[in-house]
């Protein structure tokens, strides 16, 4: 079938009638701190401010929580509004979490999930982004949250489209680690298109601490071969990769 195609235009506005009443919702609900629903998660009940149980059958949740250990430092590296970072968090009262999110307006509603839940002493957050170099880079804020990246294309992914441009720090997770955050037992990656840059920047950690990795992979609607770069960074670092459903689960070799 065509790709302009009636079905295919329907499928489209559908989905972005979806996605924006959606954000509208979630957004209504943050600001005014109206509903904080129970959430059950593969990895523990928690509460939030998300109008939407999305994690409830999530599998890289479920995998990660299967392999932490009830005293793991994990870091949940995008961590958006917390979901991942408090379901690990809430069933295990020694685990600490760093997350790590660069987007302004997320990080707010982060910290709101991580006040509800009462977990403020288990969960640090670090207000930047990961990447390859120590620096300051655009930050494209998305109609779609979820999607806001620092590159163009992730954050127009879906039909979104880009709503603002912030310049947001990057740091190197090398240099987290080195300047006396906690040395990770796992990292999570849910980065969008910024994988193999996240992971470069964390080549040191890889090789000297050898944390458990698991990533989301992206590579619809994104340039290049974000796939294959990824696989080639973990690859240098003697990391197999165990390839699961939507996403991929790294440990050394």
């Amino acid at each position: 079938m065509a790709d302009g195609s009636l079905a295919t235009q329907l499928v489209r506005v559908a989905r972005s009638v979806g996605y924006r009443t959606y954000y509208r919702l979630a957004n209504a609900n943050y600001e005014r701190e109206l509903l904080a629903r129970r959430n059950r998660t593969p990895a523990g009940t928690i509460r939030c401010y998300e109008p939407l149980n999305r994690h409830g059958r999530d599998a890289m949740l479920a995998a990660l929580e299967e392999q932490c250990g009830p005293d793991d430092v994990i870091y949940d590296v995008g961590a958006n509004v917390g979901l991942y970072a408090l379901a690990l968090a809430s069933g295990a009262p020694e685990r600490r979490i760093v997350a790590v999110e660069p987007s302004p307006a997320a990080r707010k509603r982060l910290r709101t999930n991580v006040r509800l839940n009462d977990l403020e002493d288990r969960i640090a957050i670090e207000p930047c982004g990961l990447g390859t170099e120590t620096d300051e880079r655009p930050f494209y804020v998305s109609t779609y949250p979820e999607c806001s990246a620092f590159d163009r294309e992730s954050a127009t992914r879906w039909e979104a489209t880009v709503a603002a441009v912030r310049s947001v720090p990057v740091r190197r997770l090398d240099d987290l680690v080195e300047d006396g955050a906690p040395v990770p037992d796992v990292v999570k990656l849910d980065v969008e298109g910024a994988a193999p840059a996240v992971l470069r920047g964390a080549r040191e950690t890889l090789e000297r601490h050898r944390p458990t990795v698991f990533l989301e992979v992206h590579d619809e609607g994104l340039p290049g071969d974000v796939p294959g770069e990824t696989r080639a960074v973990l690859e240098a670092v003697s990391y197999g990769i165990r390839k699961r459903e939507g996403y991929w689960w790294c440990r050394p070799v």
